[in-house]
């Protein structure tokens, strides 16, 4: 893939040009080092494509979370940071490594905070189009990312916590368990959410984080 085409050369990062025409606030995120921004950064840097300035281009928006720094993404959700981890290296300590803990622990005090089991991502939710295909969007914890409304509706993904088995595997082994006890997942799989009250059965949704949760299980 070439990416000259998204490559901005006065800031030294890639430029999703649809973003132009969102806010600004977005957009700063969507480059910040704890989005997926970064994750095609360090591909392109590795690929050769892009220079190592990219890396350190990134922005680095900072919140905390029980003392702990966490950088700040769009919607607070498990995906958004943990799902890089999946193709890049971290290492003890740093500040993405802390992040994505401190991003599991933020998670697991919403949870208590709402009286569920934790675990919000990006899912497939109880609300159709006009060609009655269910929609998908990021759900997430109030905190942790820029976006309105989070707090608005409540959406567990038991994918969340097959990923988060990257970040706090003894709580996220715990909260499948819990999921499971509850009946809130599958008969067959830890991918359909338990909403409320958006409550869905996406079989499209479940075939792709399927193969998501496969590969974390088996890396």
């Amino acid at each position: 893939m070439e990416y000259d085409f998204l490559y901005d050369k006065g800031h030294h990062l890639l430029d999703d040009r649809l973003q132009r025409q969102r806010a600004a606030a977005r957009l700063g995120v969507l480059r910040s080092a704890g989005f997926g921004s970064r994750l095609c950064t360090f591909v392109a840097i590795a690929q050769g494509q892009l220079p190592q300035e990219s890396w350190f281009a990134l922005g680095r928006l900072l919140t905390a979370s029980g003392g702990e720094p966490i950088l700040l993404s769009w919607s607070g959700s498990m995906f958004e940071y943990l799902m890089p981890l999946l193709v890049m290296p971290t290492y003890e300590n740093t500040l993405i490594d802390r992040t994505c803990k401190a991003a599991v622990g933020r998670q697991i005090e919403y949870g208590k905070q709402r009286g569920v089991p934790w675990g919000m991502s990006e899912s497939g939710y109880n609300m159709v189009d006009v060609r009655l295909n269910y929609q998908y969007r990021a759900f997430g914890v109030p905190g942790l990312g820029l976006k309105r409304g989070l707090a608005s509706d409540l959406v567990v993904a038991p994918y969340a916590s097959v990923l988060a088995l990257m970040g706090g595997p003894e709580e996220a082994c715990r909260n499948l368990q819990r999921l499971g006890e509850k009946k809130l997942i599958g008969n067959t799989d830890f991918t359909r959410p338990s909403t409320t009250p958006l409550h869905v059965n996406d079989a499209g949704n479940r075939v792709r984080l399927s193969g998501l949760s496969w590969r974390i299980t088996r890396a």
